[in-house]
């Protein structure tokens, strides 16, 4: 894979799912994790992509996160 792949930013598309927040990264198909709270969405998403990408989670670049509501829409966060 490519390096800059992972400093680019990454959009981080989440959904409350019961107590948790489910995250998906759509740019990099098999990238999911959860959270238990909305701020720690961020971390557990940056640790899933170095994950993926064999690079340690500091060189993961910006993390964008997009709510997503129940029924499918978007609201920027």
């Amino acid at each position: 894979m490519n390096p800059d792949v992972a400093t680019l930013g990454h959009r981080v598309e989440v959904v409350q799912s019961g107590e948790w927040w489910a995250i998906a990264v759509p740019s990099l198909r098999g990238v999911f994790s959860q959270a238990r709270q909305l701020d720690e969405v961020p971390a557990a998403a940056r640790e899933a992509i170095a994950m993926m990408l064999d690079i340690d989670p500091a060189d993961v670049g910006p993390i964008d996160v997009h709510v997503q509501d129940q029924g499918g829409a978007g609201a920027l966060t």
